[in-house]
């Protein structure tokens, strides 16, 4: 046992090589002998091969596009010569046969081209000589494609050429001939732009130029084009305004209650309002018209001078008229040929917002009657304060829309229109306080048409009253609020000063001292907001309902209008 484990002992001795499997090699064998520099090398030589055979493919290309333009120019040739010994034939009276017509065409020394139409001299060494480049080119070529291919390019026999082959290699030569003209035109155009460009700008400043003085000179002698534009007699189009002013001014008419003047400005102030204005025709009965204007226009003189047309006149007569809604109607007679006629009556409920619109009118008076100007709705249901008697306190809240439209002195009771040509408003009043501008109310059309009616009837308007006289509760000072007894979180309302015996106020039980917060369901401000709800109920006289304190207490009562 001992001599076989010596044996095998020895035979691991140091001196044996000691080699490692390849299967135990963790790597590649090449990444142990990686040479950088040499793969650099290697991947240059492979570059500069391929850059070679690319440029000897190239090479090879141009060569064969070479010979194919000589095989093109060479049977040109042939077919220009075959196409003149033809017409030779022809001319002679007879058909020459193959071989007299090469014999022919050898022995000629002028022929016609007919691709360009130019005689040449053409003998046999001519002939001779293209057909020695041709041979000379295919060799050329041959000798390339063995070159680069290693193949025996053989020379391949000459087609025969049908008539219609013939007509397509001449348009080819055509087609050449025309792109090389196109090549030359685009690169003197590439050469010279600048000078181009120049020239062309010098050309239309001198067509401006001579337009602008040709035009001139055109204005300055008064031509017939000029005054056809001037006098309107263009085709200018005509919007939806302009169809509404041309026809909405035969309708308003100017309304004064004056002596008649030099001149309706020579006087005219801002506060002779009611000594002149405009006035709307709404109805027409035969020759009498009825003319829509405001209350403080008439004033209170019963009859009106009335303006109409261009330069009639007429005497009218204030057939009624009414304060608080400021409305009057006058009546007046015309002459059967005027122009005047009732306007188109539109419906005020219908109005929006930024609707656009316009007023016509006669501001200061007949010498600038039939103005117009333009504007849109600014508001709805405006509730404009109005003091009728001018004694610095107002008397009734109208109720007005608000126009953005310029309005001046003589403008009042003239018409508001909408783009459609019909009567929507009666202007009335306006803000006029400094700084402020644009902000003109006028009278709702179905309003003021609804009490025109009553004034032709009556010749007035019957307004309710409840027969109390009353005071405001923000005017109240402390001793008087603590006098009426009025709660501490009530800063609006009416307080009953007085009550008329045996009115509806009195009937109603109403007592000094009661303070008003509610009418009709509706908060009571001051004494305005009171008169113009219990007028609202002018034509049904309904009762209304009505909530006060009375000694610190709210109460409900009912107040039935007469």
């Amino acid at each position: 046992m001992m001599t076989e484990e010596k044996h095998s002992n020895d035979k691991h001795q140091p001196d044996e090589k000691q080699v490692i499997p390849k299967s135990h090699y963790k790597r590649k064998r090449r990444e142990f002998f990686h040479n950088e520099e040499r793969e650099q090398r290697v991947q240059q030589e492979k570059e500069q091969q391929q850059q070679e055979k690319e440029k000897a493919a190239m090479q090879a290309k141009n060569n064969e596009e070479r010979v194919k333009d000589n095989l093109r120019k060479a049977r040109i040739e042939k077919l220009t010569q075959e196409e003149i010994n033809h017409q030779q034939a022809i001319a002679q009276g007879k058909e020459a046969p193959e071989d007299e017509k090469e014999t022919q065409a050898a022995s000629t020394n002028e022929v016609v081209s007919p691709i360009t139409g130019i005689h040449k001299e053409k003998t046999s060494d001519t002939t001779e000589g293209a057909k020695q480049e041709t041979v000379k080119n295919q060799k050329a070529a041959s000798a390339s494609e063995k070159e680069e291919d290693g193949a025996n390019a053989k020379e391949a026999p000459k087609p025969a050429f049908s008539p219609e082959q013939k007509r397509r290699e001449t348009s080819d030569v055509h087609n050449e001939e025309k792109e090389g003209h196109n090549n030359q035109a685009a690169a003197f155009f590439q050469k010279h732009w600048a000078k181009i460009a120049i020239a062309i700008g010098v050309i239309i400043l001198v067509l401006l130029l001579f337009a602008i003085f040709h035009n001139l000179q055109n204005r300055d002698d008064g031509t017939a084009g000029d005054v056809a534009t001037l006098s309107g007699s263009g085709d200018k189009k005509q919007t939806a305004m302009m169809k509404a002013a041309k026809s909405s001014i035969h309708s308003v008419v100017t309304v004064e209650n004056k002596s008649k003047q030099s001149s309706s400005v020579d006087k005219e102030t801002a506060k002779s309002d009611n000594e002149i204005g405009s006035g709307v025709v709404y109805k027409k009965v035969d020759d009498s018209i009825f003319i829509l204007t405001n209350s403080h226009v008439v004033g209170d003189k019963k009859t009106q001078r009335i303006l109409y047309d261009d330069s009639k006149e007429t005497t009218g007569k204030v057939i009624g008229k009414d304060k608080y809604s400021d409305i009057a109607v006058v009546k007046a007679d015309v002459e059967k040929d005027s122009d005047v006629k009732a306007i188109q009556i539109g419906d005020s409920n219908q109005l929006q917002l930024a609707e656009p619109v316009i007023t016509v009118g006669n501001p200061l008076g007949a010498d600038f009657k039939g103005s117009i100007s333009n504007g849109v709705v600014s508001g709805l249901n405006r509730n404009v304060p109005v003091d009728i008697d001018k004694d610095q306190k107002y008397d009734v809240l109208t109720r007005a829309f608000q126009i953005d439209a310029p309005v001046n002195p003589g403008n009042s009771g003239g018409a508001v229109v909408d783009q459609n040509g019909k009567l929507v408003g009666i202007v009335s009043l306006k803000i006029d306080m400094p700084a402020v501008e644009g902000m003109a109310f006028a009278i709702p059309v179905n309003q003021a048409v609804k009490l025109a009616k009553q004034l032709e009837e009556k010749g007035h308007v019957t307004y309710p009253n409840t027969g109390v006289a009353l005071s405001n509760v923000a005017e109240l000072s402390d001793s008087e609020r603590s006098q009426f007894n009025v709660p501490k979180d009530v800063e609006q309302g009416v307080v009953v000063r007085e009550v008329t015996d045996d009115s509806p106020g009195e009937k109603a039980g109403l007592k000094t001292g009661d303070i008003i917060v509610e009418l009709d369901g509706k908060k009571i401000e001051d004494n305005l907001r009171y008169r113009q709800i219990v007028f609202q109920h002018k034509d049904d006289l309904k009762p209304i309902s009505a909530k006060l304190y009375r000694n610190g207490k709210l109460k409900d009562i009912t107040i039935k209008l007469k």
